[in-house]
């Protein structure tokens, strides 16, 4: 169990990004009511208080993900209370290795798949997010992206182009998505590690979940990132490159509706990198893009190729 915050700790907090509750059980799918009695009752996790109330740190958060794992494989919180975070890891590396080997699995996104569509269908936003916080909380950032916002993109975009679905469902989606993937990439980055790749997605591309969530998987890995955001000028970009020392600059390019100016952009970006700058597309428009810059690029047009290259540059999953 993490022990009470001593002094010097809560020196250290102040120069340390901190969560007020609200925020700690929308990432780990906590409500705030058990958040709460997990930590009178059971000494489970120990937050201190500023201004704003409780508040909790990475560690705190990583923390309330394992017990939330555990108590979700049926352990009783008042049985893993006490846990180290070790011990609660080793729990949950135990439980997927039996359900790994057991005759009935199941894909392990698929009832939450299923339970945000049909909530989108009634426009209930808040299960939407609480949902998606479920499974940040149960699954691995990889295993996240894969099994479930991927799918769950893709089953909402064809329902959008096939007329089953309205913009207003993808629109909530989307604010639900943008909403987690950036809280888990707050947790993922970690201060003094080194910034190593860039993340953005080049101007007139406003489609930003795929660049954002592999900066999720790079930070999960335990590498340095940046993230820009969609829609970012080739100037900018390259300056960033100029003031850090970065190693990788991955940029999202979709084919959208406005690809001649998209592509025009990319090149300037590719045309102005440092030679050493490794330059990383994703997205449906990878592939073609890479063509037309005559090996400058690297295509990395699904989650599982970005995974490889980033255990090049050492990530661990």
């Amino acid at each position: 169990m993490s022990a009470p915050k001593s002094a010097a700790q809560l020196r250290l907090m102040k120069s340390t990004v901190t969560y007020p509750i609200r925020a700690v059980s929308l990432m780990t799918g906590v409500s705030i009511d058990t958040l709460r009695a997990w930590e009178r009752r059971y000494g489970a996790v120990t937050p201190v208080r500023d201004e704003r109330g409780r508040v909790y740190t990475d560690a705190d958060v990583r923390r309330v993900r394992l017990l939330r794992e555990a108590v979700e494989k049926g352990h009783a919180i008042g049985r893993v209370a006490n846990m180290t975070d070790e011990q609660l890891a080793q729990l949950a590396t135990a439980a997927v290795q039996m359900t790994t080997d057991g005759p009935e699995r199941a894909p392990a996104g698929s009832t939450i798949i299923d339970t945000i569509i049909a909530a989108l269908e009634r426009f209930d936003a808040t299960t939407v997010e609480t949902e998606l916080a479920r499974a940040a909380a149960l699954l691995r950032a990889p295993d996240l992206l894969r099994e479930v916002l991927t799918p769950v993109l893709v089953e909402v975009g064809e329902r959008w182009h096939s007329g089953r679905g309205r913009v207003a469902h993808e629109h909530m989606l989307s604010a639900s998505v943008r909403n987690v993937l950036g809280s888990l990439l707050r947790v993922h980055q970690k201060a003094g590690v080194p910034e190593r790749i860039l993340f953005a997605t080049p101007s007139g591309e406003r489609h930003e979940f795929g660049t954002l969530g592999s900066a999720l998987l790079a930070a999960s890995g335990g590498l340095g990132t940046i993230y820009l955001g969609p829609d970012m000028p080739a100037d900018d970009i390259v300056a960033v490159t100029k003031v850090v020392d970065l190693d990788v600059v991955v940029l999202g390019v979709t084919d959208a509706v406005e690809s001649a100016r998209i592509d025009k952009d990319i090149e300037a970006v590719a045309r102005r990198l440092d030679a050493r700058v490794e330059l990383w597309l994703g997205g449906r428009g990878a592939e073609r893009m890479a063509r037309r810059l005559k090996g400058r690029a690297v295509a990395l047009p699904t989650f599982e190729a970005l995974e490889q290259q980033l255990v090049r540059l050492g990530a661990r999953f």
